[in-house]
């Protein structure tokens, strides 16, 4: 396994963890993946399809034996609005969005519906021990999202607060109850503290994402101090043709500065960046850290990773 050259505030951190054997396993998780620097030593462990209809999946996380992963179907897909005067530059389409609960073994344990009206597109979530985190949006930039709380076990779901902007994901860390968000390509990440987000959402603290390699699909906290963020971004090699790259990135929830970067270059059979769609990361029981990715849409398959030496 290879070490990386990160960012001092990164090496900062990752020499104020415990000793290994005194560490908690959130921070022998973060300790782990600091140590990454791209998939090229990680080993596929076990591939399950999935018995359900995905549409495109957003995010994804797990509790216990079940995962449990937004999606959103689109029924009427956006069209772009030439020379607009408007702030949207695509009408807002129609669909549905979903709440997928599933098995270890792939088999779709329950299901409900997320959003109202023109708000059919879920993004990224997040467990935060207590409740799952969805943050549900208009499906183009610029718009407006509500974010809901939903109890894994009934799946009763509660409105939190609203909010001008498309939330393409949402976390909540339980350490001080602050929320984070993030918008359409993640170029800017926002923090709520609780008052904040049920009050007035309009007050919380904004900050355009800097340092970064991709757009971010989806997040999951990982410490207190840090949340891990999958994604993809084009980047342009002339007037026709684009390098699509993917990858990890760990972003320090004080600052919001990324403090360590994870190139991922696999792909599935039908060639889907891994970090296409959501994902979820673990430190096991075993001391070992797994990486799961549903990369593709409609019929899809849950991928397991693991680093090869750990």
């Amino acid at each position: 396994m290879r070490l990386v050259h990160a960012s001092l505030s990164a090496l900062l951190l990752l020499t104020q963890l415990p000793a290994l054997g005194q560490q908690s396993d959130d921070d022998a998780g973060l300790r782990l993946l600091m140590q990454l620097s791209s998939d090229a030593d990680w080993k596929l462990l076990q591939t399950t399809p999935l018995d359900f209809e995905v549409h495109h999946p957003q995010g994804m996380t797990r509790i216990g034996d079940s995962f449990y992963m937004t999606a959103v179907e689109t029924i009427v897909r956006p069209e772009a609005i030439p020379d607009s005067e408007s702030k949207y530059d695509r009408t807002p389409g129609a669909g549905k969005g979903y709440l997928f609960k599933f098995a270890l073994e792939g088999k779709l344990e329950a299901t409900i519906s997320l959003g109202e009206g023109s708000k059919y597109h879920p993004g990224g979530i997040d467990y935060d021990g207590e409740n799952l985190w969805i943050s549900v949006a208009e499906y183009r930039p610029a718009s407006h999202s509500i974010v809901y709380a939903v109890n894994p076990e009934t799946l009763d779901v509660t409105e939190v607060f609203r909010f001008d902007d498309h939330l393409g994901g949402v976390l909540r860390n339980p350490a001080d109850g602050a929320i984070y968000g993030l918008n359409w390509g993640s170029q800017t990440l926002y923090r709520w503290t609780e008052t904040e987000a049920r009050r007035s959402p309009a007050l919380g603290y904004a900050k355009t994402k800097t340092g970064s390699d991709v757009d971010y699909q989806d997040c999951q906290r990982v410490t207190e101090q840090a949340m891990l963020c999958s994604g993809m971004r084009s980047l342009p090699i002339d007037n026709t043709h684009y390098l699509t790259i993917g990858g990890l990135e760990l972003v320090d929830l004080s600052k919001l500065e990324v403090m360590h970067k994870i190139r991922v270059s696999g792909t599935a059979p039908g060639g889907e960046l891994l970090t296409r769609n959501p994902f979820w990361f673990e430190y096991d029981e075993n001391q070992r850290g797994n990486f799961y990715f549903v990369p593709e849409d409609d019929q899809a398959t849950l991928y397991r990773y693991a680093p090869a030496r750990q």
